[in-house]
């Protein structure tokens, strides 16, 4: 397994045979992750200006369909998650460099539905000025894994301009940036 992410497989095995408890142990240990102290709230404005959903998987395709005749770059992650909050300032600037050549992005968080807040924060501090979801299923579970048809975190997927799913990468990946680009070249069908 890649090192740089964390896998949904291993943590529903330790779901089942662990108390919820240490389950979250388990979680912070795959991801390499430490529970940081609660960070001081951001400003209440640019917290609330963070367009952000609770929803699955249909709400993410709605917001894909939505985006027809753009290339779509959706970033799966969570706050708690060291390789997915490491990676976010790229999807931020990916987001940023190619918006005005017709990228949208859209990112899920798999925090638990009490951690909106956090995830807001965490948002607005990054610039994530655009589409959010965070996953109505409440944290890392098997039903969040299942609708979403994710595996691991962070997980990027990037869609054509006409919503197909032209790549899925688990990790970070140098290929990411480029797929982009030609993705962006393509004529508008």
């Amino acid at each position: 397994m890649h090192s740089s992410v964390v896998s949904f497989r291993t943590l529903h095995s330790a779901l089942r045979i662990r108390s919820s408890f240490s389950f979250a142990v388990a979680i912070l240990a795959l991801a390499g992750c430490q529970p940081s102290p609660a960070s001081p709230p951001a400003a209440e404005s640019s917290s609330n200006k963070v367009n952000l959903i609770v929803g699955d998987a249909k709400a993410l395709d709605k917001l894909i369909a939505g985006h027809k005749g753009q290339v779509v770059f959706v970033d799966c992650w969570a706050t708690w998650c060291g390789p997915c909050v490491e990676g976010f300032p790229h999807t931020v600037s990916l987001a940023k460099k190619y918006r005005d050549q017709g990228l949208a992005t859209i990112a899920v968080s798999f925090d638990q539905l009490d951690d909106q807040t956090k995830v807001r924060d965490f948002l607005a501090k990054q610039g994530a000025d655009f589409e959010n979801v965070l996953s109505k299923y409440d944290g890392v579970n098997q039903r969040a894994a299942v609708d979403f048809d994710v595996e691991a975190l962070p997980q990027y997927r990037l869609y054509d301009r006409r919503g197909k799913l032209r790549e899925k990468w688990e990790g970070k990946s140098d290929e990411i940036e480029p797929k982009i680009e030609e993705l962006l070249a393509e004529k508008p069908s």
